[in-house]
């Protein structure tokens, strides 16, 4: 495969199309990018509320930066939010990645979501995996420009276009799956 076509487990199209297979797999990226990454998640656990704490903070579950990468880009779909500008919350699965050490996403150019991130570009994603897996990413996204292209039509045929989003992590809550006990 050519960069070009690399893209996120069964997503039909790349999210960020001159990336590598290197520039998604945290294990090739400077130690820098995973640091910076596992301060957030330090950081994000310690100053995370009760119910979050109590939800996250498990040590066994607990996962390192690396980890985490690893499980995000892993997992096909993901939730984002974003919040309208009268408080109206929109949610949508999409598809998002870490590319060498940004967090990126597409968004279609007639999305909703796209109007409410023109004034206010928080957003919040999430994702899961089997055995109580889970990761929740905060953050503030932004056009990256030059980034509109064509993507497949939908369901009316239309020829519709994309933009990439590069977010900006702020905090991050992740959980490994739960180990099965052992049966004595």
């Amino acid at each position: 495969m050519t960069p070009s076509k690399i893209s996120a487990p069964g997503c039909q199209q790349p999210i960020t199309s001159e990336a590598s297979a290197a520039d998604r797999d945290p294990a090739c990226w400077p130690p820098a990018v995973l640091a910076a990454l596992q301060a957030v998640l330090d950081r994000s656990r310690s100053s995370a509320g009760q119910a979050v704490h109590d939800t996250f903070a498990h040590p066994e579950r607990q996962m390192t930066a690396a980890a985490f990468v690893s499980f995000w880009n892993s997992t096909r779909t993901k939730a984002m939010a974003t919040v309208g500008p009268n408080g109206q919350p929109h949610i949508a699965p999409i598809h998002a990645e870490f590319v060498a050490g940004r967090l990126r996403s597409t968004i279609y150019e007639t999305a909703v979501r796209r109007r409410d991130l023109r004034d206010n570009p928080h957003v919040a994603l999430t994702t899961w995996g089997p055995a109580g897996a889970a990761a929740i990413v905060y953050g503030r996204a932004l056009e990256v420009s030059g980034s509109l292209r064509e993507t497949r039509p939908g369901a009316t045929g239309k020829p519709r276009r994309t933009l990439t989003l590069d977010i900006e992590v702020t905090r991050i809550y992740a959980m490994q799956p739960k180990r099965e006990r052992m049966r004595e």
